[in-house]
């Protein structure tokens, strides 16, 4: 396995030397037909990831290191570190080397829209979790609005109905172009439906890490010290915040996450009970997305199936969590 960042001038120059030399759009990839037979021990997937300082994006490559020793495919692995150029060369590179498929969690989709579509006139390009509308084979995700708006609904739970309360929210940054908005977005939507209207006090980029969510929060405390609810849209960022809270010996403020069903958050929510200060959020099973989003490439990449036979869109299974559901989902074996 080799995980190590493809990133020297000299990759790359070969790598738009192919991609230039190269018709992309309507090639091979792009038609959609059937791939010649290929033995699945002669395969190479690689898999494009946009970061791994949480534990979500890690998560992936651990399904997708297990599905290639189990299957017996090559998989080459990219960290692009959470940076959408870094992203754009290595998937360069990758088709470079001669992969069969790529796998690739989309960075910044509005500004790597172009370039992946020249990438995936190379090669069948699939997505997961993050897609580009238009680009590639299939795009293999949850579905982000649905899910935020189911833990939205629990969340209004620990309110009274008709209450207004001030509401901060850590975000994606200025990258998070289209999973992070319909999150927000679902969980507002959510809050509404289930009687709480809120104040938005603040909204705080954090990246989706736990890390960069602790001084986000101190940020937010500082100026809405008394802020009754913190939303993260993903776990890790949720779990960032309630220790900053812990810390700053704030007992008032409740978190709650729009997505991901995190062992941590989980056992966060298990633990509190239904007067706990983790009170929701929702099943974004990283599992269940990369185990499809390979298993789609594998068939490709064998032959066993056209490009042209599968969705657009797959959604993974949607559901809210809470304290009252908690045991159905919680794993202490679970790697995310």
């Amino acid at each position: 396995m080799d995980t190590m960042r493809r990133g020297s001038l000299a990759a790359l120059s070969v790598a738009a030397v192919v991609l230039a030399g190269c018709s992309t759009i309507g090639g091979k990839a792009s038609s959609g037909g059937v791939r010649e037979a290929k033995d699945v021990k002669d395969v190479t997937i690689g898999f494009s990831q946009r970061q791994l300082d949480a534990p979500y994006f890690a998560a992936m490559v651990d399904v997708a290191e297990k599905k290639a020793r189990k299957e017996g495919f090559h998989l080459e692995v990219q960290n692009a570190d959470g940076d959408a150029v870094t992203q754009l060369n290595q998937a360069q590179t990758l088709v470079a080397q001669g992969i069969d498929v790529l796998v690739a969690d989309a960075m910044s989709p509005k500004t790597q829209q172009v370039q992946l579509k020249d990438v995936a006139g190379e090669v069948p390009l699939v997505f997961v979790d993050t897609g580009i509308e238009g680009v590639g084979v299939t795009s293999v995700s949850s579905d982000n609005y649905a899910i935020g708006k189911l833990s939205g609904r629990l969340a209004a739970k620990r309110f009274h109905h008709g209450s207004t309360i001030s509401l901060a929210i850590l975000n994606g940054g200025p990258d998070d172009e289209i999973v992070g908005p319909d999150r927000q977005r679902g969980f507002l939507d959510g809050l509404r439906a289930g009687g709480v209207r809120y104040h938005l006090v603040a909204r705080t980029p954090a990246n989706y890490s736990q890390d960069a969510a602790v001084p986000a929060t101190e940020s937010i405390l500082a100026a809405h010290r008394d802020v009754d609810l913190i939303v993260g849209l993903n776990d890790s960022m949720a779990l960032g915040a309630l220790s900053t809270l812990r810390d700053k010996g704030n007992k008032k403020t409740l978190v709650a996450a729009a997505a991901d069903g995190q062992k941590q958050a989980l056992q966060e929510i298990k633990s509190g009970g239904c007067d706990g200060r983790y009170i929701s959020t929702g099943l974004n099973s990283p599992a269940l997305a990369a185990d499809r989003a390979f298993d789609i490439a594998l068939q490709i990449g064998t032959g066993k199936a056209a490009p042209k036979s599968f969705k657009k869109q797959e959604y993974t299974r949607a559901a809210g969590i809470n304290c009252k559901n908690v045991d159905k989902f919680y794993d202490p074996h679970s790697v995310f």
